[in-house]
């Protein structure tokens, strides 16, 4: 996937270092694998998976063109260590139309503690990234996983006929599970007014 593949073993550096320890996570065997539709044009694609290791790796690829030039360009890998229920290390890289951000935490005993775009961070030790894959981790205070910044409020939830949805006000977004908890969709409004959702393939 262009963009989104840069600088992996950087970026797994940290969490890599930690003990082996697995992570328990909701993700299928196949991971999870979306298309990211901005109105019926597809942008990007946004992919899950578990690493034999324990890691659960996120990417994000989007590109956004008009007239064949290319106006926005979003490159976003992230990396989760869990030991159940406690968050690790998580590390990130953002690449927005080549300006590079990156987002490092490592579990002590104090919290977590790392180093974000906009300088050092501390965070509660129950503190989880808004990462979506998992919805029994939404009622815990959620961050930022760009910026590491804690979010305000909490998403909401409800249900939308058979799916579970959580939904979060900034940016309208949405994100829907299955019975069993698997994550099958996901919806949220840009600045500029134009809408994405996500398709599975």
């Amino acid at each position: 996937m262009s963009g989104g593949s840069v600088g992996r073993r950087g970026l797994l550096a940290a969490l890599l270092a930690l003990p082996g320890l697995s992570a328990r996570a909701a993700i299928p065997p196949a991971g999870y694998r979306f298309r990211v539709l901005r109105g019926d044009s597809e942008i990007g694609t946004h992919l899950v998976r578990a690493e034999p290791d324990g890691t659960i790796r996120t990417e994000v690829a989007l590109a956004v063109t008009m007239l064949g030039i290319t106006v926005y360009r979003h490159a976003h890998d992230y990396s989760e260590r869990w030991q159940g229920e406690r968050l690790l290390g998580f590390a990130s890289r953002t690449l927005r139309n080549g300006r590079e951000t990156r987002l490092r935490l490592v579990a002590t005993a104090e919290g977590l503690a790392g180093e974000g775009p906009e300088g050092a961070l501390r965070l509660p030790a129950e503190a989880a990234p808004l990462s979506w894959w998992e919805p029994g981790r939404m009622g815990r205070p959620l961050f930022n996983a760009h910026t590491g910044r804690m979010l305000d409020g909490a998403p909401r939830r409800d249900q939308l006929g058979a799916l579970m949805r959580w939904r979060w006000p900034e940016g309208d977004m949405a994100a829907l599970y299955d019975a069993a908890g698997r994550w099958v969709g996901f919806t949220m409004r840009c600045d500029d007014g134009s809408a994405i959702r996500y398709e599975a393939f």
